[in-house]
């Protein structure tokens, strides 16, 4: 294995993640003070939903903070591929967080109202709230968005973020997302439960949030299960290695390479190469060095380097579908140029 060099690149990532969380956590801050005094003043469950909303987003990004500062911990004996997953299971961690109390608080709370409904008092303040809720919401989605800035091309940014394994950014995405939606919500419960004589209707509002926090929370699980049980690099970045191994003048070919996130911008990295037959050892062990220093110096996301010289008739042997790249081969057999020589 390779020696991990300095994660510069991981380092700028994780700093951008902190500012867009931080980001989020003063405007949920406020939020969420503004949204309780409203619940309180107009008697409207779906206010209350809405505060729970805010503050259990508040919450979360607070955990989400702590996963990134966990992460960053150095590699120990115990621990030699580092820290990194912690990222991965914090948002786990706040998914349970957003079903269990966000959802369930709310769904609770929207039965009770329609149940044992309580008239709306000072609808206005309601709405004046909800209107400066939707300006600092929308304010904050947009700096999410744009600190991802234009490295995902025309790709959506759902997408892009998947293929970056970056699931605190995807978490405030989402939040930001499903906070707008509930605020839409409110106001449709609110403006109903004047309109119709009906506070029932606010009650109501208050069940649609908790299936909108539910949606979201499953959502963000079932990523960050994914990446806790270990997903490959975009298949892109998958090529990019492979075809600087084969530039390499001591290289024949690049077999195929397995890859692990172990963080968003920390890669494990395993490349079966067949080498030039007529090489030393010192050689063989100048071009692996050679090779390595390289990756390292132009992918600097890789923390973990395994290079394993092998013959292609060995590789078929061990993978018999005839994989480029075990992970990716509908995506890499598309390109094999890349990936190889002319003879």
């Amino acid at each position: 294995m390779a020696e991990a060099k300095p994660k510069r690149h991981s380092r700028r990532s994780l700093s951008s993640a902190t500012k867009v969380v931080l980001v989020s956590l003063a405007a949920d801050m406020l939020i969420t003070l503004l949204k309780f005094a409203a619940a309180y003043t107009s008697s409207s469950s779906a206010m209350t939903s809405e505060g729970i909303h805010s503050l259990i987003d508040a919450v979360t990004e607070l955990v989400l903070l702590y996963g990134l500062a966990n992460s960053r911990r150095k590699a120990t004996p115990d621990h030699q591929l580092g820290f990194g997953r912690e990222v991965f299971f914090w948002n786990f961690v706040v998914a349970i967080l957003i079903f269990s109390l966000g959802a369930g608080i709310t769904f609770i709370g929207g039965v009770h109202h329609i149940l044992h409904p309580t008239p709306l008092s000072y609808v206005s303040v309601n709405f004046v709230v909800l209107g400066v809720s939707a300006i600092v919401e929308i304010t904050s989605l947009t700096y999410t968005i744009r600190s991802m800035g234009s490295k995902r091309g025309d790709q959506r940014l759902s997408h892009y973020l998947h293929l970056k394994r970056d699931p605190t950014s995807l978490t405030i995405l989402f939040g930001g997302e499903a906070a707008i939606v509930g605020l839409a919500i409110t106001a449709i419960g609110t403006a109903l439960s004047v309109t119709r004589h009906n506070p029932v209707f606010d009650g109501a509002a208050s069940v649609l949030i908790s299936l909108v926090l539910s949606i979201m929370a499953f959502k963000l699980a079932s990523e960050s299960k994914s990446l806790l049980i270990g997903v490959p690099a975009d298949p892109v970045a998958i090529a990019a290695i492979m075809a600087d191994v084969a530039r390499d003048p001591a290289v024949v070919a690049v077999n195929g390479a397995v890859t692990v996130h172990l963080a968003p911008e920390q890669l494990l990295v395993a490349l079966s190469v067949w080498f030039q037959k007529d090489l030393t050892a010192q050689q063989l062990e100048d071009a692996i060095s050679k090779i390595e220093d390289g990756l390292h110096s132009t992918h600097p996301e890789i923390v973990a380097l395994f290079l394993k010289p092998q013959r292609p008739e060995r590789y078929k042997t061990l993978h018999p579908d005839g994989a480029v790249v075990t992970s990716f081969p509908h995506h890499i057999n598309k390109a094999p140029e890349l990936l190889s020589k002319p003879r």
